[in-house]
């Protein structure tokens, strides 16, 4: 396989249900399957609508064979713009033939293109195969931090929360 047969693109709204698929794919790699959730409807929403994160699709001789997506975040200390890099995935069959360096490369063009200074991204620790990719390709590994976060009904258990100690 030839990665210079690899074509990226942006992903656009008629690739709606090619990206859930996707996602599932990288739902079951991970081992979450049950963590899927989103459905077309939301992710058109999200990504095309309010237009919050950008998706990349890449195709090897026609066959769509993964995707990106990533997310602006702001550093306020340095006060730079940033990228997230939400998700990468590459099928399994596609794998170990220089596509995903070849697809991180791309992404990385458009970010710096973007004016973005710094991408960041995380991976499940028992992830080794791609744990050792990032480190390859000269990744730093983040440390020092614990990532938290709320879901939606607990972020509406805190405002409940706020409201009842208020009116005390």
């Amino acid at each position: 396989m030839d990665r210079r047969n690899l074509n990226i693109r942006k992903a656009e709204v008629d690739d709606i249900s090619l990206i859930q698929n996707l996602i599932k794919g990288l739902a079951a790699y991970e081992k979450r399957p049950q963590d899927m959730t989103g459905t077309q409807e939301l992710l058109s929403y999200w990504l095309f609508e309010r237009k919050i994160a950008t998706a990349f699709i890449a195709e090897y001789d026609g066959e769509i064979v993964g995707y990106a997506l990533y997310y602006p975040v702001f550093g306020s200390f340095a006060a730079i713009g940033k990228v997230h890099l939400e998700d990468i995935f590459i099928k399994e069959d596609f794998r170990g033939h220089g596509f995903g360096k070849y697809f991180l490369t791309k992404i990385v063009e458009v970010v710096l293109a973007e004016g973005y200074t710094e991408m960041e991204w995380s991976c499940l620790d028992w992830n080794k195969p791609s744990i050792e990719f990032y480190k390859k390709l000269g990744a730093k590994e983040e440390t020092g931090r614990k990532y938290f976060g709320f879901d939606k009904s607990q972020m509406e258990d805190m405002i409940d929360s706020l409201i009842k100690s208020e009116a005390k």
